[in-house]
C-alpha cells in the first residue's frame, strides 16, 4: 500500500499556447521524486502528453474527474501525475507562440477550477503558470491578472502581490493601474492595510516578528518636504498607525537605496508604494528565479514571475527555474517542514 503524500499542490498549465506547459513539465521532472508531496494539474492532458513527449520526459499524466468531492486514489506509479484535463474543443486551436482567445479562455479555466479545489480544501496551494491578460481579455474575462481572479474567487478577499527572489522580497500598495492613478490612491489606511497583511504573508512563511522597510514616493523620500510631501501627509501617517498596532516598520526610505537596505537584512521585505518601485529592482536581481505570491486570501498561491513568452514557446527552450522556485515557496508555506 503506497504511503499517502501529505500534503497536495495544485498546478495550473497557463495559457496553452505560451511556454506554461513546458516550465510545469521541466520543473516537474526536476523536482521528482516528490517528498512527501504530490502534484495535481489543472489543464489539457492533450496538451501536457505533447509537449512531455517533446521533451523526452520519464514522467507520465493520466486524467482523474473534475469532481473534489470524489477522493484520489494515490497512484502506484511514483511516475505518473494526476491531471484534471479541461479542455476547451469548440474552436481548439493549439499553436504555440499563438496569443488568442482560446488560449486565454483555456487558462482561466484551468484557473477557476484550481480555485474551486483550493476552496474546497482538497488541493493545500495552487502554482499558476503564467497567462495572457490580452488573450484573457479577448475570451471575455475582465480581469488584469491572477492576483485579482484569486481575489474575485476568494470572497471578494483583499490581496495583495508579493515578489520573492532570494531573500529579498517586496509587497505593493497599488498594482495594475497607470502610473498617475497609482499616486492618487494613496492613502494612510490603504498603506496601512498592505502592511498588515505583509506582516500576516511573512508570518506564514515561517518569518517570526517580521520586520518591514516602507519605500518614499518621491526622490530622497522627499528631502523634509523639497521635492514633495507625501512623505509627511500620507506615508509617515501610515507608519505611525502601523505602529500603533505593534507591526514592526522603518520608514520612509529612498526609494533608490531601499533595496540596498533590505539586501543588508535591515528587514524582512520591502512594502512599495507602486508595482515598478518594487519589479524593476527584483527582476534585474534575478528574474529567472522570481516567485509572485499573493497574500491575504484563505488560498496559497504562487507563480513565476514571468510571461506566456509567446515568442519563445514553439522553441521548446524555456527557463524552469522560476517556476521551480514557485513550486518549492507554495511548499514551504504550506509546511516549512518539507524538504524539496
Amino acid at each position: 500500500m503506497p504511503k499517502k503524500s501529505k500534503i497536495r499542490i495544485g498546478i495550473t498549465m497557463g495559457d496553452p499556447n505560451g511556454i506554461g506547459p513546458e516550465v510545469l513539465t521541466r520543473a516537474l521532472n526536476y523536482l521528482h521524486p516528490f517528498n512527501n508531496w504530490t502534484p495535481l494539474i489543472f489543464g489539457d492532458l492533450e496538451i501536457i502528453n505533447g509537449i512531455n513527449k517533446s521533451l523526452g520526459s520519464s514522467l507520465s499524466y493520466e486524467s482523474i474527474p473534475n469532481n473534489y468531492d470524489l477522493p484520489i486514489e494515490e497512484l502506484d506509479d511514483s511516475f505518473c501525475i494526476h491531471v484534471i484535463d479541461l479542455p476547451i474543443k469548440n474552436n481548439r486551436n493549439w499553436e504555440l507562440g499563438l496569443c488568442s482567445s482560446w488560449g486565454g479562455a483555456s487558462a482561466f479555466k484551468y484557473i477557476h477550477n484550481a480555485i474551486k479545489w483550493a476552496n474546497k480544501k482538497k488541493i493545500n496551494a495552487v502554482v499558476t503558470a503564467p497567462i495572457s491578460k490580452e488573450a484573457i481579455f479577448s475570451a471575455g474575462y475582465d480581469f488584469p491578472g491572477h492576483t485579482e481572479i484569486f481575489s474575485h474567487y476568494s470572497n471578494g478577499a483583499r490581496s495583495v502581490m508579493m515578489l520573492s527572489v532570494d531573500n529579498l522580497r517586496a509587497s505593493m500598495v497599488t498594482l495594475h493601474m497607470s502610473l498617475r492613478r497609482a499616486l492618487d490612491s494613496l492613502t494612510p489606511e490603504l498603506i496601512l492595510e498592505v502592511i498588515e497583511i505583509s506582516d500576516s504573508g511573512l508570518r506564514r512563511m515561517g518569518i517570526k516578528n517580521p520586520k518591514l522597510g516602507i519605500a518614499g514616493l518621491n526622490p530622497h523620500a522627499g528631502e523634509n518636504g523639497l521635492f514633495g510631501d507625501e512623505e509627511k501627509q500620507i506615508i509617515i501617517p501610515a507608519l505611525d498607525l502601523a505602529r500603533n498596532k505593534n507591526l514592526l516598520c522603518e520608514g520612509p526610505f529612498p526609494p533608490d537605496t531601499i533595496f540596498l537596505e533590505h539586501r543588508k537584512g535591515l528587514f524582512d521585505a520591502v512594502v512599495a508604494l507602486y508595482h515598478d518601485q518594487a519589479l524593476i529592482p527584483l527582476k534585474l536581481y534575478g528574474f529567472d528565479r522570481a516567485v509572485n505570491i499573493t497574500l491575504g486570501l484563505p488560498i496559497i498561491r504562487t507563480s513565476p514571475d514571468h510571461g506566456t513568452a509567446f515568442q519563445l514557446a514553439p522553441k521548446l527552450e524555456a527557463n524552469p527555474s522560476s517556476m521551480i522556485e514557485s513550486i518549492k515557496m507554495a511548499l514551504r508555506m504550506t509546511s516549512t517542514s518539507i524538504r524539496v
